[in-house]
């Protein structure tokens, strides 16, 4: 189905199913300036913001098929490290737990997806956020803002109609490190011409969405998910939601009544086109992705809604090698780096522990996975029957760079709190969602 300029591939199983039910909510969670955002992973640096460009805001989807429950939470965060609140306790087990305890969902039927945004507070652990002056006290009522949100969405349940698509969004996109025949890399500007390119790499311009309706007819939310770093606005000191912010702020403008949630993709080695620039950029990226997701609405309000509407949830924990790192009493030698010395710290106090998660919603899937996947991870697990991949998801765990990557060196391999896990963690993740994408079909048929 042809929709605007793009094409938009619509879903739907001609299979009975029981009636849905959703509820959304949406919370402004924009932080006092004091909180601090992240200025250096390498350094280990934050600052004080110094204005709020635009707010920040949980949004939650809720959704109930009289059997099963499962709930979206979409924040506008750079990502949460389960360490953040403090030695014994965990984010995302806190958070999950004040939800259930008010709703009928369970814990593991919840799903916090943190945008990345880089103009958000720093809750990655990479910084002592918790030093900050207020930091402690923030960090509990965000927890608590986030709880209410979902509870929010819970008690606003009513009838909907599910309706499933995709569109491809172009010219929005970067790989982040392209290696060159002649040397070195391309990090920016133009593609260079594939005769001069000694690796090929992939892009996921893919824009998943779903978008419910009340039974007569009005618009209630809309989840995208999207592939690409939220750093259009990174470096510059104001509090900003970035690209995905503004991509959503339209979709709620023009579906009046509507909440747009926006996911992430597998963007641990993908850009957007504009890096650290200005916020006409963040707009201009913001209303192109928008105007994509409308489009794509707009052909599935005259398709057919999914029939089959049943909901599933399927999660599996595992513990991921960390990567080789001095003991911690070497490592705090004034000849290594200091952030050897941040990387001992945290891989010192325990086991690298990942969730990876897969909730359906008839025949459409999403996987959860934490920290940073790269995009060559999201692409196999669609081609394993995800519809979408969520990356930032049920906390933050760093970089989870496929296994070539550490040869080919950079950034997001380099020893640091950023980049924990050893060589071939991510393809156990993908191993693990690929399995659970079998097994949640299995429970389907």
């Amino acid at each position: 189905m042809l929709v605007g300029l793009g094409w938009c591939l619509v879903c739907s199983v001609a299979v009975g199913a029981p009636p849905l039910s959703a509820g959304a909510a949406k919370t402004r969670i924009t932080p006092p300036l004091e909180i601090p955002y992240l200025t250096s992973s390498g350094a280990g640096t934050s600052a004080p913001f110094q204005s709020v460009h635009d707010d920040l805001f949980a949004r939650a989807l809720v959704l109930d098929d009289g059997n099963q429950a499962l709930a979206l939470l979409a924040v506008d965060s750079l990502g949460y490290d389960d360490d953040i609140l403090g030695p014994g306790r965990n984010f995302t087990r806190e958070l999950r737990q004040r939800i259930a305890a008010r709703t009928g969902l369970q814990p593991g039927a919840i799903m916090l997806a943190a945008s990345h945004t880089h103009s958000g507070p720093e809750t990655l652990d990479l910084s002592p956020l918790r030093q900050t002056r207020g930091a402690e006290e923030w960090l509990e009522r965000h927890r608590e803002q986030l709880a209410d949100t979902v509870i929010s969405a819970w008690e606003r349940r009513t009838p909907v109609r599910c309706y499933s698509g995709s569109i491809v969004a172009t010219g929005l996109q970067r790989y982040r490190r392209i290696a060159l025949k002649a040397g070195g890399e391309s990090r920016r500007g133009p593609i260079p011409p594939a005769s001069e390119i000694a690796t090929p790499f992939q892009l996921d311009e893919t824009l998943s969405v779903l978008y419910f309706a009340t039974l007569d007819g009005q618009p209630h939310s809309v989840v995208l998910n999207y592939t690409a770093h939220p750093v259009v606005a990174m470096t510059l000191p104001h509090v900003s939601a970035d690209y995905p912010g503004a991509a959503s702020a339209l979709v709620e403008q023009t579906l009046a009544g509507s909440v747009c949630l926006f996911t992430n993709g597998c963007a641990g080695n993908i850009n957007p086109n504009q890096v650290a620039t200005n916020f006409d950029d963040v707009d201009a990226i913001g209303r192109s992705l928008g105007n994509s997701a409308l489009k794509c609405v707009e052909g599935l309000k005259s398709a057919a809604p999914l029939a089959d509407t049943r909901l599933a949830v399927i999660s599996e924990r595992v513990e991921l090698p960390g990567r080789p790192s001095p003991p911690l009493d070497e490592a705090k030698s004034p000849a290594l780096k200091a952030r050897w010395v941040r990387l001992a710290e945290k891989l010192a106090k325990g086991p690298i522990r990942a969730e990876v998660q897969v909730m359906a919603v008839g025949p459409v899937r999403w996987v959860g996975l934490p920290g940073e996947p790269f995009v060559e991870t999201g692409l196999a697990l669609k081609q394993a029957g995800a519809t979408f991949v969520v990356g930032y998801a049920n906390g933050y765990i760093g970089y989870l760079p496929i296994r070539r990557a550490y040869a080919e060196g950079g950034y997001e391999v380099d020893f640091g709190v950023w980049s924990r896990v050893a060589p071939g963690s991510a393809e156990m993740l993908q191993s693990i969602g690929e399995r659970l994408l079998d097994r949640a079909s299995v429970r389907r048929d």
